[in-house]
């Protein structure tokens, strides 16, 4: 039997947190954007990291393992049970990339259409994804 490497790549949440001094309120939110950028760069570990939460798993590649040594025989697979970071905003963008411009029936149908797709848009929360179903979990 023949051996293979399976490389998964995939998104964690992990959260970090620094204490400042501030004069003030609007002062900590002024000073907390550089600091984001900050902790962004850093090459340290997070304080928290959730690693039961896996999302946007994609196989990196698989490799066949043999006498002739390490050979790359796929890349760049999707599979089904990857869940989405941000699944509305995925279905958005797939949505988007099927839609043909030429089936619009008229400048009234693109307006609906777009009228649509601006809204959904600003229904898609950027700041969190969805945590799976997990009562016996509580997160902050």
């Amino acid at each position: 039997m023949t051996e293979y490497v399976v490389k998964l790549r995939f998104w964690l949440r992990c959260w970090d947190s620094m204490a400042i001094d501030a004069d003030s309120d609007a002062d900590a939110i002024a000073i907390a954007p550089q600091i984001a950028r900050e902790m962004m760069s850093a090459a340290s570990f997070p304080e928290t990291l959730e690693a039961d939460e896996r999302r946007e798993g994609l196989i990196s590649y698989i490799d066949r393992i043999d006498a002739e040594g390490r050979n790359e025989i796929a890349e760049a697979i999707e599979f089904e049970g990857a869940q989405r970071l941000f699944p509305k905003a995925a279905a958005l963008i797939s949505r988007l990339s099927e839609l043909q411009i030429e089936d619009a029936q008229g400048e009234d149908d693109l307006r609906r259409l777009l009228d649509r797709f601006i809204l959904e848009a600003r229904e898609i929360a950027p700041d969190v994804p969805p945590l799976s179903p997990r009562p016996d979990k509580a997160f902050r």
